[in-house]
């Protein structure tokens, strides 16, 4: 079983039945965003030399998340991005913000992008847009739903990390796994899934240090 834990989000769950009912009609353009904060950027600068890059650490979920919701898989893709706020990641031919654009194979417009220096704090959230509705998941990130009123105006916290974003998603994951072992049934997440995924992330790494689109 393979660990992209945000098929197991409640909000991604709910949003797939309604995709899956037609609700929303055809898709039309997924997009997704995955955040890092910038406090966190040190850890990120040391681990770079070991890293596979933005696309393969980071997007590999939002890429998941496209495939599971489209139901297809991509027939070209773009990459770009850069260092704009740390150069250290150059040197291995990375970024700290980096973005793709696909074209699957349904037709569907799949949009990713990829950022280590989110002021705000962790920040994942996911657009789909269909021709009869659209569907938006954690559009305004939030760590729980207080709202402060202070010196500062009005907001809302954000996650800290994707531990602390994503952690009834883990809880809900691995009582699948446990159930499959109990009921003795195959996981919906399968190791093809993983390595789909990781083809897709090569690809993209690969059109970002070219700055070709590629097909696949």
């Amino acid at each position: 079983m393979l660990g992209f834990m945000r098929r197991f989000d409640p909000s991604y769950q709910y949003a797939k039945k309604k995709v899956e009912s037609g609700e929303i009609g055809r898709i039309v353009m997924f997009r997704s965003y995955g955040q890092d904060p910038e406090k966190f950027i040190d850890g990120a600068i040391a681990y770079a030399g070991h890293s596979g890059g933005q696309f393969l650490d980071m997007a590999v979920h939002d890429i998941d998340l496209a495939r599971w919701f489209t139901g297809s898989e991509p027939a070209t893709v773009y990459a770009i991005g850069g260092c704009y706020a740390h150069k250290e990641f150059a040197e291995f031919n990375d970024g700290d913000n980096v973005s793709a654009l696909m074209k699957f194979k349904d037709d569907s417009m799949v949009f990713l992008f990829a950022g280590r220096t989110a002021p705000h704090g962790y920040n994942v959230e996911t657009e789909i847009i269909g021709t009869k509705g659209i569907l938006r998941i954690a559009s305004v990130p939030q760590k729980n739903h207080v709202e402060i009123l202070d010196t500062f105006g009005v907001r809302r916290e954000c996650s800290e990390n994707f531990l602390e974003r994503f952690e009834d998603s883990y809880v809900n994951e691995i009582q699948e796994f446990v159930d499959c072992i109990v009921e003795r049934r195959k996981p919906e997440v399968t190791a093809n899934d993983g390595t789909r995924v990781s083809e897709i992330a090569y690809r993209c790494k690969e059109s970002f240090e070219t700055g070709e689109m590629l097909k696949f």
